[in-house]
C-alpha cells in the first residue's frame, strides 16, 4: 500500500502530524511519502501508484488533493486543521485512535463530480485548463464594478448576467459559495451541475441545475477587470471576451469515509447551524 501524506503549510501543527504518522507508516512497513499541499499540483509523480492521500489541514487542503489524486484513482481521506471541516473526516485526536481503520481497508469511498474547465482567449487558443472540485467563478476583479457574463449551454444562449459573477459548481460546491449566494444545496451522490449568478442586477436571480452531460460556456465582457477563480485557491486573469468552458469530467474525487453513508444531512444540518430547538425561546412583539 503507498500513502500521501499532504500537510498545510501554514499550519505547524498539520505539518508536524502529517511528519509523525509517516514515521507510524514506516514502522508498519509502508511506502509512504510527506508534502505540501501547494506543491503536490507541481509534482503529480509522486501520486502515481497511490492508494490512500491523507490530508491534514482544512476542506480546501482536501479539494487541492481530491483534484491532484482523481486522475490516479486515489482516494482521499481528511484530518481537519481547518475551522469548518465540512469534508474531513476526522479531528486530530480521533484520526490517531482510527488510524489502524483507515489502513486495514475498512473505509468506504464516497465518489463527487468534478469540473473540467478550458480558459479560452479571444482568437480561441487555451489558454489554461485543469479540475475544480468545488466551483469555478467567472467574476469581477479588484475593481468593485460588476460584469456581464454570457452563459450557453450545448451552445446554446440561456442569458446574459450582470452581476459580481457566475459561479459554476458541483455538489460539492453548493455547500460553500452557492449557498451563501443563495443557492441550491445538492447531495453528492447527484451528479449534476449548478450554474448561479453572484449578486445580480436587473437580470435573472435564480440558480439553474444542469445535467452532468452539458457543456456551460461563460463568456465574460468588462470594461476593466474579470478573473477566473477556481475552487477558490487559483485566480487567472480574464480579458474582456474570454471564454470558460465547464462541463463534468470523466475522473471523480474519491473520498474514503468510515461515517456512516447517510452522515450528509445530518452533517449539513450540524456545520451550517441550521438546528434550532423547538423551545428555543423567540422574541415576542410588544402589544402595549
Amino acid at each position: 500500500m503507498r500513502v500521501g501524506l499532504v500537510f498545510q503549510p501554514r499550519i505547524e501543527a498539520s505539518v508536524e502530524h502529517a511528519r509523525r504518522v509517516q514515521r507510524r507508516l514506516a514502522r508498519r512497513g509502508l511506502d509512504a511519502w510527506c508534502g505540501s499541499s501547494w506543491t503536490m499540483a507541481e509534482r503529480p509523480a509522486q501520486l502515481d501508484g497511490c492508494d490512500l492521500v491523507i490530508t491534514f489541514g482544512g476542506d480546501g487542503t482536501l479539494l487541492r488533493a481530491a483534484r491532484a489524486a482523481a486522475p490516479y484513482g486515489a482516494a482521499c481521506i481528511g484530518v481537519n486543521y481547518g475551522r469548518l471541516g465540512f469534508l474531513t473526516e476526522f479531528t486530530p485526536d480521533e484520526f490517531d485512535a482510527r488510524l489502524d481503520d483507515v489502513l486495514d481497508g475498512r473505509p468506504w469511498i464516497e465518489e463527487r463530480v468534478l469540473i473540467a474547465w478550458t480558459h479560452l482567449t479571444t482568437d480561441g487558443a487555451v489558454a489554461s485548463s485543469g479540475l475544480a472540485a468545488g466551483d469555478v467563478v467567472v467574476g469581477r476583479g479588484r475593481i468593485a464594478r460588476v460584469v456581464d457574463v454570457d452563459v450557453r449551454i450545448n451552445g446554446v444562449p440561456l442569458t446574459t448576467y450582470t452581476a459580481d459573477g457566475v459561479i459554476v459548481a458541483t455538489p460539492t460546491g453548493t455547500t460553500g459559495y452557492v449557498q451563501a449566494a443563495g443557492g441550491p444545496v445538492l447531495h453528492p451522490e447527484v451528479h449534476d451541475l449548478v450554474i448561479n449568478p453572484i449578486v445580480p442586477f436587473l437580470t435573472p436571480a435564480s440558480a439553474i441545475v444542469v445535467g452532468r452531460d452539458q457543456r456551460v460556456e461563460l463568456r465574460a465582457h468588462t470594461t476593466h477587470e474579470a478573473t477566473l477563480s477556481i475552487d477558490g485557491q487559483t485566480d487567472h486573469l480574464l480579458t474582456s471576451g474570454d471564454r470558460v468552458a465547464c462541463q463534468a469530467s470523466p475522473h471523480a474525487a474519491r473520498f474514503a469515509r468510515l461515517g456512516e453513508p447517510n452522515y450528509f444531512y445530518a452533517t449539513l444540518a450540524d456545520k451550517l447551524r441550521w438546528r434550532v430547538p423547538r423551545d428555543m425561546p423567540r422574541p415576542t412583539l410588544g402589544l402595549g
